[in-house]
C-alpha cells in the first residue's frame, strides 16, 4: 500500500491492541473494502512523555516556511467541497446532545470533565498544551519517527491536539493525503487558557484536506466542531452514542471509515458512456455553460492579479460543483449527456454555445452582467464584468455593440433607481433607498429542484420542473422575467409558499425593465405590457403597507423595506415611461414624478 495510515492516539497507553484499527477494518468491510493490514499502519505510543514528569525539551521550529501558499490553499478549498458532497455527512449536529447548551456552562461542564471526571482524564490534553517543555519533548519524539512520503493522518481525542500542532513540524518529505481528526477537544477553551494558540498558519501545501469528525453527545468534543478556532477544519457530525468518545466507534462509522477508503483504496475514475446518438443541450445547460464563460472573462479582466487569482479559484470551486452535478445526472439519473457536457468533464470549457437568437440573447446578457458567478463568495472585481460582457457577446456570435447597449440599459436603470447613479459592478445593484435588489449567483443544473429531493431525484426533478425553454421558461414563470436567462439566483423565488414578497417581485421587475430596454435600444420587438405589471406590484406593495401600518411600529424593518421597495417601483414606472416602454395610452395619459416622499400622478395635456 504506497499510502500510509498514521494514527496518534488520546490518553492512556497509547492503544497497544490497535482498537482503533479494528474499528476502522470494521467501518470498511461495511462499505465493502478490504481491512487494512497493521503491516500499512503506524502508531507511534507518547503516552509515557506525558505522564512522567520532569521530560521536556526545546520547541523545534516549524518546518512549513512557505511564503506564498495562497495557488494550494485554493486547491484545498477545491478538495474540501468535493468530501462535503461525497461524503453526505451534515456539517452541524441536530436533535439533542452537548451543542443544545449555551456556551458558558458547557464550557464550565467540559472544563470540569478534563480537569476530575476519571472517564474523560483530559489532564495530559492540558499539560501537553500549556507546558511548552512537554509539547517540545512530544513534538521532537514524533519528528524522529520514520514516516513514508505519503500518509493518511488520524489522530483521536488528545492526538487530535497534537497532531494539530504537529502539522507544521512534519519532515518535509512528509506529505498528508488526508487529515482526520475524531472526538477532538482542541477547540475547549478549558485547554487553551494561559497558553499560545496551536497552529497560526495551516500548512496548505503540505496537507491535502481536513474533516474533523464530532459526536454531538461527547461531552469531551462539547459536541461541537473545530471550524471556530481553526477555520481550515471542516466538522461533520455523526451520532455514534450518548456520551461515546471511543477511537473504535468513531472510526467504525461507515462515514469516517470511506473517508480513509477514499485516498487508501482510491477507486479509477470511469469515463462517462457517451451514446451513439447526438444529445443536444438543453436551454438550462446552455445558459450554465454561458456563466462559466462569463465567469472566466471576468477574471481576465481583472487587474490586481491577486484579487484575479482569489476570483479565479472561487470560480473553479462553483464549476466543480457543476461537473459534479452532471456527473450524477449521468451515472445516477441515467442520461445522456451533450458533448459540451462530456468535454467540461473531461477539463474542458467547451466554446460558448451558439443557440441564442438576438433577442434571446439580451436577456441572457442582462442576467450575466448582474450576476456574481462566484456566489456566495464577494470579491470586488471593479470594471471587470464591463469587459467581460463584451467578450461574452463576441463569443455568442454578437457584435460588441450589443454588448455595450445592455450595459447602458443596466446603467440607465441603475440611475433612475439611485440617485447617486452608477452600477457598483461586481457587487450588488440597490434600489433608490437602499434596498439590495441583486445578490445573484449562477443557477445550477438543479435549481428548481424541490427542497426535499436529494440526489440524482433532485436533479431530475430540477431539470422537470422547468419544461420546456429550461431555466428561461422556469423564470418566465416563477418571476415574469420572460427570456431573462439563466443566471440569475431564483432560490429565493423558488422557495413557495406564503404571500409573494415584494422585495423578489422587485428583483424580477428590474431585470425585466432591462431587458425590455436594452430590446429597445436594439431596435427589438419589446414587451410594452411591462408597465401593468409594475402597476399591479406597486399596487400589492401597497396594499401591505396599508396593512401593516394598522399594528407595526412606524419604523419597523418590514415597514421600512416595503416603503423602499414601492419608491423604487414608482421610479421604475416613471423610467418605463419616459423611455417609452409604456403603453402608448400610458405615455400619453399620465405619468409620475417622485421627490423623495410619495409621488404624486400627474396628467399630461
Amino acid at each position: 500500500m504506497a499510502v500510509k495510515v498514521v494514527f496518534l492516539h488520546g490518553i492512556g497507553d497509547g492503544d497497544p491492541r490497535a482498537g482503533w484499527l479494528e474499528g476502522l477494518n470494521r467501518g470498511l468491510v461495511q462499505a465493502g473494502h478490504d481491512p487494512i493490514d497493521r503491516a500499512d499502519t503506524f502508531a507511534p505510543r507518547y503516552g509515557s512523555i506525558l505522564s512522567t514528569e520532569g521530560i521536556g525539551a526545546k520547541m523545534p521550529a516549524p518546518t512549513y516556511r512557505v511564503k506564498d501558499d495562497s495557488a494550494a490553499r485554493f486547491e484545498f478549498a477545491r478538495r474540501q467541497a468535493r468530501i462535503q458532497r461525497d461524503l453526505g455527512l451534515k456539517s452541524t449536529p441536530s436533535g439533542f446532545g452537548a451543542h443544545v447548551m449555551p456556551e458558558a456552562p458547557l464550557n464550565t461542564l467540559q472544563g470540569f470533565a478534563i480537569g476530575n471526571v476519571s472517564a474523560f482524564d483530559l489532564t495530559q490534553v492540558r499539560r501537553y498544551v500549556q507546558n511548552e517543555p512537554l509539547r517540545g519533548a512530544v513534538l521532537r519524539f514524533l519528528m524522529d519517527q520514520d514516516y513514508a512520503d505519503e500518509i493518511v493522518l488520524i489522530a483521536h481525542s488528545l492526538g487530535s491536539v497534537i497532531a494539530i500542532d504537529f502539522l507544521d513540524h512534519l519532515p518535509e518529505h512528509v506529505h498528508v493525503r488526508r487529515f482526520i481528526t475524531i472526538g477532538s477537544p482542541a477547540a475547549s477553551p478549558a485547554l487553551h487558557q494561559g497558553s499560545e494558540r496551536l497552529l497560526k498558519r495551516f500548512p496548505y501545501a503540505r496537507v491535502d484536506d481536513w474533516s474533523n469528525v464530532f459526536n454531538p453527545r461527547d461531552i469531551v468534543t462539547g459536541g461541537r466542531g473545530l471550524a471556530s478556532l481553526f477555520p481550515a477544519a471542516q466538522d461533520f457530525a455523526i451520532d455514534i452514542g450518548n456520551l461515546e468518545h471511543g477511537s473504535g466507534a468513531y472510526l467504525g462509522h461507515p462515514g469516517v471509515a470511506s473517508l480513509v477508503a477514499q485516498i487508501v483504496y482510491p477507486s479509477k475514475d470511469v469515463a462517462l458512456a457517451r451514446s451513439g446518438i447526438a444529445v443536444r443541450l438543453t436551454d438550462s445547460q446552455a445558459s450554465v455553460l454561458l456563466m462559466l464563460h462569463y465567469g472566466h472573462a471576468v477574471a481576465r479582466n481583472i487587474k490586481n492579479q491577486e484579487v484575479a487569482a482569489k476570483y479565479l479559484g472561487a470560480l473553479r470551486l462553483r464549476q466543480d460543483q457543476i461537473i459534479a452535478e452532471i456527473e450524477e445526472l449521468a451515472t445516477v439519473g441515467q442520461q445522456p449527456l451533450a458533448e459540451e457536457l462530456h468535454q467540461l468533464v473531461d477539463g474542458k470549457l467547451p466554446p460558448v454555445p451558439l443557440l441564442w437568437e438576438l433577442h434571446e440573447a439580451v436577456g441572457e446578457l442582462v442576467v450575466l452582467a448582474l450576476t456574481n458567478a462566484v456566489d456566495p463568495y464577494e470579491i470586488d472585481v471593479e470594471q471587470a464584468p464591463m469587459r467581460a460582457i463584451s467578450e461574452v457577446t463576441f463569443a455568442m456570435g454578437f457584435s460588441t455593440d450589443v454588448g455595450s447597449k445592455v450595459l447602458r440599459a443596466i446603467e440607465d436603470v441603475q440611475k433612475s433607481l439611485d440617485r447617486r447613479g452608477g452600477v457598483p459592478w461586481g457587487r450588488v445593484l440597490t434600489a433608490a433607498a437602499g434596498v439590495a435588489l441583486l445578490a445573484a449567483g449562477p443557477v445550477g443544473l438543479i435549481a428548481a429542484a424541490p427542497a426535499a429531493a436529494a440526489g440524482a431525484a433532485a436533479i431530475t426533478g430540477g431539470l422537470a420542473a422547468f419544461g420546456p425553454g429550461g431555466m428561461v421558461g422556469g423564470l418566465a414563470m416563477l418571476g415574469g422575467l420572460a427570456g431573462a436567462g439563466a443566471a440569475v439566483a431564483t432560490s429565493a423565488v423558488t422557495g413557495g409558499g406564503g404571500e409573494a414578497q415584494p422585495a423578489l417581485d422587485l428583483k424580477a421587475l428590474v431585470l425585466r425593465v432591462s431587458v425590455e430596454y436594452a430590446r429597445k435600444l436594439l431596435d427589438l420587438p419589446f414587451d410594452q405590457n411591462l408597465w401593468y405589471q409594475l402597476a399591479d406590484t406597486e399596487t400589492r406593495t401597497a396594499a401591505q403597507i396599508s396593512r401593516f401600518e394598522a399594528f407595526n411600529s412606524p419604523n419597523s424593518p418590514t415597514l421600512t423595506m416595503l416603503r423602499e421597495v414601492k419608491d423604487s417601483l414608482t421610479r421604475l414606472m416613471t423610467f418605463a415611461i419616459e423611455q417609452g416602454l409604456a403603453p402608448r395610452a400610458i405615455s400619453a395619459g399620465e405619468n409620475y414624478q417622485v421627490d423623495g416622499n410619495e409621488p404624486d400622478r400627474i396628467a399630461i395635456n
